[in-house]
């Protein structure tokens, strides 16, 4: 980037903290606005003299930072301008004591500039002009970047910002063209990317479903990789279904442990078992985990054959010998039943793999184009799905539903 010289736009002083709270080596805080560089003056003076009344956008500047009251870090400024080379605001990379962070926003706020949340920090492209919707998605992409936990979705959302733009502008050139099949066949794969794609960005809900001492909270501890959920030999120990967060081949689950099913004459165990089916009803995914070395339920065939594609069944406690009714039971399901010690960290892999091919993200490519706005998403197959009219209308109707936010 070239060193000319900022011109400055008009709006509010904001600041925020853009790496995570807590002690680390290295502390990033934005400071975004009109008047950013002339508060950064303020509180900023370099061991050779003042910093410059304005920066250079190829330069970083050394200082050390504070106030009239004391001299709290030596920083490194970053100035920040858009693509229109306007000042948009400043980095400041400080030492990552949780006090320091405190001390420089505590000073940037007492001298104007108000704390946001990250999320309103993220420079923004201006929007306006012909290609003024192709700005918006790459924005919306970034501004869901700052919300997401995990680097693949993370970086799914950074390939967004570039590759759905593309595919909607193909779309649309193919309809123009009157080319109905090829535009059809480009909006049927970004539909059908789509719909699976909200499962890297919403975390998908996943119940943990059984019998009364199979293991089912043993499993959720070691897919969790840690004890979230109390585990006991006695039956009837979870009393409620809870949620327990976990991260599976990049994607952040919902983990749902349910209370044993059974018939039970305690109205307390009752209605907990009530409301796990109602939970496990509305799950993404169930895991059914039964006991192998146990006798099986009578209605375990019954079960396995009404199962759906949403369903993953677990024989657990492999490492003991499986009972003769379970063996008999496993020689002759169709249904693929995966082997696994939860206790002993076995099989957990075939789980795992299992959960991402049950959310259709087995062969998932995050550098194709899909859409991750919830409303657009609906606008967009709506007309996919439905349309019946000709292929001039369908491009508008398509142009309408992007531009149209």
């Amino acid at each position: 980037m070239t060193s000319t010289q900022p011109h400055l736009k008009s709006d509010s002083l904001t600041c925020c903290p853009l790496t995570p709270p807590g002690v680390g080596a290295i502390a990033v805080i934005a400071l975004r606005g009109d008047a950013s560089w002339s508060l950064i003056r303020s509180c900023v003076q370099r061991p050779t003299g003042p910093l410059p009344e304005q920066p250079k956008f190829d330069r970083l500047y050394f200082g050390t930072f504070g106030d009239e009251r004391e001299t709290i870090d030596e920083v490194i400024l970053a100035p920040r301008c858009d693509r229109s080379g306007a000042l948009v605001g400043v980095d400041v990379s400080a030492h990552g004591g949780i006090r320091v962070v405190e001390r420089i926003l505590m000073t940037l706020t007492e001298k104007g500039a108000a704390l946001v949340s990250p999320g309103e920090c993220v420079i923004q492209e201006p929007q306006g002009g012909h290609d003024g919707w192709i700005t918006r998605i790459k924005n919306a992409a970034n501004l869901q970047m700052m919300r997401t936990t995990t680097r693949r979705a993370a970086m799914f959302l950074m390939n967004q910002a570039e590759v759905l733009p593309a595919a909607y502008t193909r779309i649309m050139e193919l309809s123009d063209a009157g080319r109905e099949d090829d535009a059809h066949a480009v909006l049927q794969s970004l539909v059908e990317r789509s719909d699976r794609a909200r499962h890297l960005l919403v975390p998908p809900r996943v119940s943990v479903v059984g019998p009364p001492n199979a293991g089912k909270s043993s499993l959720i501890n070691a897919l969790a990789g840690r004890d979230h959920v109390i585990v006991s030999d006695l039956e009837g120990t979870t009393r409620d279904w809870v949620t327990v967060p976990a991260v599976i081949e990049g994607i952040e689950l919902t983990l749902i442990d349910t209370a044993g099913l059974r018939d039970t004459p305690d109205a307390l165990e009752g209605i907990a078992i009530d409301r796990g089916r109602v939970a496990s009803a509305s799950s993404d995914l169930r895991i059914w985990v039964f006991d192998r070395s146990a006798q099986a339920p009578a209605d375990v065939p019954a079960i396995l054959a009404g199962l759906g594609d949403r369903d993953i069944v677990v024989a657990n406690k492999s490492d003991g010998a499986a009972s003769d009714s379970w063996s008999d039971i496993l020689g002759k399901s169709d249904r693929p039943v995966l082997a696994v010690s939860a206790t002993q960290q076995d099989g957990l892999d075939e789980v795992r793999r299992a959960i991402v091919c049950g959310l259709g993200l087995d062969d998932f490519d995050e550098a194709l184009p899909a859409e991750f706005d919830p409303e657009r998403l609906a606008r967009i197959s709506a007309e996919y799905r439905t349309n019946s009219v000709s292929i001039t209308s369908l491009a508008a109707k398509i142009r309408n539903s992007i531009v149209l936010d």
